[in-house]
């Protein structure tokens, strides 16, 4: 394969983001008691890159994610730096131990922190300018290496159903992908870092931390030295989680934050592993945004009437919402506006961004469709404006939390449409062009 020789530059600002104390944390809906202490602090890193044009810059954030957030944390960066919207990525690694900072999330949790989020895409912005500033020439590599912790938690019932389970009989994805941006005025280096699993190790925990990305990105700090800054870029980990089929015994469990730093402990040594074999990134970048709108199925009459009694809260607000909906005159909204953001350099490398909790076999599928095309692909999710989980077609007949219960919770009428699956597929080969 033939790169064009190109000369990037980069730099990269890290600021601290955690709320304070008694702030309410978003990701567990039964959570609804403030935050009592920190046990890791929470970061955002803004990196510029460009190869002699436009610039790109990418945000990696410990929070949930940007979500109904993405449009204006894009407005500041881009009015504060003069760079297009459409060449800023904005990304969280969805760590669960995280503010809230949705609409939703305060109505389930507590009071959003208004006057901490305004400060906090404003001093994003601010990052990404200082960034854009301290630009000078830069080399990349890409490597990928392999760690083993993530499970899904869709285990196969027998039964043509799923059951909330640790299960490697299930799709699930070891790889892990890191880009390595590496400065030759100073040295400095960041690590942009992949693995597709969902942060959710400790369980609904009343302390501010960013789970084991957070702890894998302080792991990459220390086996490179001072100089090097690290960020995690979420992969297709919707249906996986943190566990091990064999400890585990059919189940998940919660772990301490002990045990979720040596998990992060792993994941930062596949990280610096992946550097002892990385290749050169080369050819120049093109950043492509594609839009497109996924389809909720019908509604399903019966389940409105059957869940009007229902022992769960959210089952019965998706109940009466749909009651009214359907008295009135049965008219609903089931079309979901969904991004698709590809950041390419050359061919040797496609970064695909996806605007949701994408189940994992995308991430796997993806990879194995760009090789026809690209020397390498980071597949990342939690990207942009998250829609919330996104089945691939095949579980779409198996039900369970990803399929239905979560579009229940977001008010939606029911789990997307079958042939969603091929409508991504497409619209990541249209932004690459």
């Amino acid at each position: 394969m033939a790169f064009i020789q190109s000369e990037f530059r980069a730099s990269w600002q890290t600021i601290d983001v955690t709320p304070p104390v008694g702030c309410y944390l978003a990701g567990y809906a039964a959570r609804t008691e403030p935050a009592t202490a920190v046990y890791r602090r929470l970061f955002a890193t803004a990196a510029v890159i460009d190869d002699g044009g436009d610039p790109v810059i990418l945000v990696s954030i410990e929070w949930l994610g940007f979500y109904d957030h993405t449009e204006e944390a894009r407005r500041r960066i881009s009015k504060s730096t003069g760079v297009d919207r459409e060449r800023i990525v904005l990304t969280g690694t969805h760590t669960h131990a995280g503010p809230s900072i949705r609409e939703l999330d305060g109505q389930r949790h507590g009071m959003v922190d208004e006057a901490y989020l305004d400060r906090t895409l404003d001093r994003i912005a601010d990052a990404a300018v200082e960034a854009g500033d301290e630009r000078s020439v830069c080399g990349l590599r890409f490597g990928t290496d392999w760690c083993g912790f993530a499970a899904s938690r869709r285990a196969p019932d027998g039964k043509g159903g799923i059951l909330w389970a640790p299960s490697l009989d299930a799709p699930h994805d070891h790889a892990v992908a890191a880009l390595f941006l590496e400065r030759e005025d100073n040295g400095a280096r960041l690590v942009l870092f992949n693995y597709a699993c969902h942060p959710t190790s400790t369980g609904p925990i009343l302390q501010i931390g960013g789970d084991y990305p957070g702890f894998a990105c302080d792991r990459v700090r220390n086996a490179f030295g001072p100089d090097t800054r690290a960020a995690f870029l979420n992969g297709c980990g919707g249906d996986q989680k943190p566990g091990s089929p064999e400890r585990d015994g059919g189940a998940f469990r919660r772990y301490s934050v002990e045990e979720v730093r040596s998990l992060g402990n792993r994941l930062g040594d596949a990280v610096t592993r992946a550097a002892s074999h990385g290749y050169e990134v080369d050819g120049p970048i093109r950043v492509a945004q594609t839009f497109l709108t996924l389809e909720s199925a019908p509604i399903d009459r019966t389940a409105v009437r059957d869940l009007a009694g229902s022992p769960r809260g959210w089952e019965r607000a998706w109940a009466e919402h749909y009651e009214r909906a359907l008295k009135i005159g049965g008219d609903y909204e089931n079309e979901i506006p969904f991004e698709v953001q590809t950041l390419q350099f050359g061919d040797s490398l496609a970064i695909v961004f996806l605007a949701g909790e994408m189940n994992v076999e995308y991430g796997l599928r993806l990879r194995r469709e760009l090789q026809c095309r690209f020397g390498h692909a980071m597949i990342v999710g939690f990207a942009n404006g998250i829609v919330g989980y996104v089945p691939v077609d095949r579980q779409i007949p198996e039900g369970g939390y990803e399929v239905i219960d979560n579009h229940r919770m977001l008010l939606r009428p029911g789990p997307f449409a079958e042939g969603t699956e091929e409508k991504i597929i497409r619209a990541v080969w249209k932004s690459l062009g």
